[in-house]
């Protein structure tokens, strides 16, 4: 906690210097009561959000006060600045008192003026907080974008398939935070803008996800349902586990037990052989797990085996067939991060935005399976150093590459 005061307690008065700075910081896109229960924060705002939110959460408020807030664009002139604002009204001692105060973005001035901006704050004159953050091109909410959907209704395309497994509830292990929002909004992303039927979506999330109704799904029905010429999108979000002994690599299923991945876990090598045998012509897989026996969207990242320190080397199962292209979260003795401040994996997070359109490098409407790639790669490792720094540096993979001849390099269309 910190005292007000630009240069201490000391220097405000009295009424001033009892209170107590616990928290401030940044949103975007304010809804009565969603910032504040939890409180949110991020760094990046973005200029198609609706709004660029700022907080702070003060302790010990007794008294009237007055606070105002003053945003600076990135030429460090005062872009708004507010009236002084009175708080606490009744006079009474409050334990705490969260205050905000929002700008337009989207369809304003601030939207042009790109780059780094600050917000201060003060209290009854004296500065009490100062938030710095990025105003970047683009959406960043992208999953109130994605299920609004397009502006113009994509057409249904009875060719197309997608399979979507998300996994944040473990049975015998640690969760894998956000696994089963992000296949959700896949199924959203693939359903309305890739123009996927709904009849031809199967997701599996949590306790569904078993290794039974995976292998049935896979190896049984799909091969009754897709027919010569079909596209499939495979998406997956959870944990990996390798096998101590030949340094396999397996995708964790909700009832897996990672100290025994050989008899609980699907084999990645087996899982491209299966993908391989349906008789589509594109397969699309989207993997967003690490495979390094650690728990990449936790905050600490355990360790997912017992009593093994360290990160894992595993084996790199090779893709032989020519109409499989994957898109990997991370090299094999990497950690797949997740994105705290958007709710989602790191990985699988750009990887959307980049399919909705920001990927669209040469703006020809059409999502390229490389120029997505180069993308999200980008963007993934710059934000895992930002984030995490080198320790949980994460450089998403594509394979094979250069691409297969007879896949088509375009994944999706943009209406």
């Amino acid at each position: 906690m910190l005292c007000v005061g630009m240069l201490g307690c000391s220097s405000a008065p009295t009424k001033t210097a009892q209170v107590q700075l616990i928290e401030s910081g940044l949103y975007r896109n304010y809804e009565s009561g969603e910032l504040l229960n939890p409180l949110k924060k991020t760094d990046v705002i973005y200029t198609q959000d609706t709004q660029a939110v700022a907080w702070v959460k003060l302790k010990d408020i007794e008294g009237n006060h007055t606070l105002r807030w003053d945003w600076l664009s990135p030429d460090k002139n005062i872009y708004f600045r507010t009236k002084d604002f009175e708080i606490n009204l009744d006079s009474k001692k409050h334990e705490l008192n969260t205050s905000i105060h929002r700008i337009g973005i989207r369809g304003e001035k601030a939207e042009k003026l790109t780059g780094e901006w600050q917000v201060n704050v003060y209290l009854d004159n004296y500065l009490i907080a100062s938030r710095h953050f990025n105003l970047l091109p683009g959406i960043g909410d992208i999953d109130s974008y994605i299920t609004k959907g397009p502006e113009n209704t994509v057409k249904r395309d009875k060719t197309k398939w997608a399979i979507l497994i998300g996994i944040e509830k473990y049975r015998n292990t640690t969760p894998a935070t956000y696994s089963s929002h992000d296949a959700t909004l896949m199924k959203e992303y693939l359903n309305k803008f890739a123009g996927v039927p709904d009849e031809n979506i199967f997701l599996i999330t949590d306790d569904h996800a078993t290794k039974t109704e995976m292998e049935i799904l896979i190896q049984d029905r799909l091969k009754k349902l897709i027919k010569e010429g079909d596209t499939v999108y495979f998406y997956y979000a959870g944990h990996g586990i390798p096998d101590v002994g030949d340094q396999t690599p397996y995708i964790l299923p909700s009832d897996g037990n990672p100290d025994n991945p050989r008899m609980s876990g699907y084999p990645l090598e087996r899982l491209y052989k299966d993908l391989t045998d349906l008789r589509a012509k594109n397969i699309y897989l989207f993997i967003d797990a690490c495979f390094s026996g650690i728990a990449g969207r936790e905050e600490k990242a355990p360790m997912l085996l017992a009593g093994r320190p360290g990160t894992l080397i595993v084996k790199d199962p090779v893709i032989a067939s020519e109409k499989i292209a994957l898109l990997a979260a991370a090299r094999e003795n990497q950690i797949s991060n997740f994105y705290k401040e958007e709710e989602h994996g790191l990985f699988t997070y750009y990887l959307l935005k980049g399919m909705i359109g920001e990927a669209d490098m040469n703006r020809d409407n059409k999502i390229n399976i490389e120029e997505l790639y180069t993308y999200v790669s980008n963007n993934v490792e710059s934000t895992s150093r930002r984030l995490f720094g080198m320790n949980r540096y994460q450089v998403p993979v594509l394979k094979p590459n250069p691409l297969g001849r007879e896949i088509n390099p375009i994944l999706v269309t943009l209406e």
